[in-house]
């Protein structure tokens, strides 16, 4: 039809806008190319997973990578409890093709616990937004080596820390 995606993406935008957009992604890509490529990758569209039994897309789901990457802890939980994936855990967890699993022992933010037996906020974020990722199907959500060698010393920490407690 002769228009282009980019401004049926945002119809609202004026020609004076669209065009001060275009002469910023020119010099940007003459500028600095890598940061051109990243700029582009963080516009790419995510599809939305729909609610196994209402078909719904949940109101907050990210709609670009940048949106993804820009969520809070409690915006991913929210996510989360739409999608049923935190406990307590049902039969609309698993019809999903991916779950989450917020239940795993090293995302325990207990007050009680010391700071070396959970992760740190930012740790705990990074964790939940790449389980999200994976949920919605994105590549390169696999468990990175540094999350699996932080569970494995704060698995350390806790037994050492409850061998402590039942010593004193």
């Amino acid at each position: 039809d002769g228009i282009s995606k980019l401004y049926r993406q945002n119809p609202t935008q004026t020609l004076a806008q669209r065009r001060l957009q275009t002469r910023l992604e020119r010099r940007v890509k003459l500028g600095n190319p890598r940061l051109a490529n990243k700029i582009s990758q963080m516009r790419l569209s995510i599809a939305p997973i729909v609610h196994a039994t209402s078909y719904d897309a949940a109101p907050s789901f990210p709609r670009t990578l940048l949106h993804l990457f820009l969520l809070t802890e409690p915006q991913l939980d929210t996510l989360a409890t739409f999608y049923s994936q935190i406990p307590p855990l049902t039969h609309l967890t698993s019809a999903y093709p991916s779950t989450m699993n917020w239940s795993h022992p090293f995302l325990d933010t207990s007050d009680e616990l010391p700071d070396d037996c959970k992760l740190s906020k930012l740790e705990r974020v990074k964790v939940k937004m790449r389980m999200f990722a994976r949920f919605v199907g994105m590549r390169g959500a696999e468990t990175p080596r540094w999350e699996y060698e932080r569970q494995i010393e704060i698995l350390g920490n806790k037994v050492r820390w409850e061998v402590r407690r039942e010593e004193e």
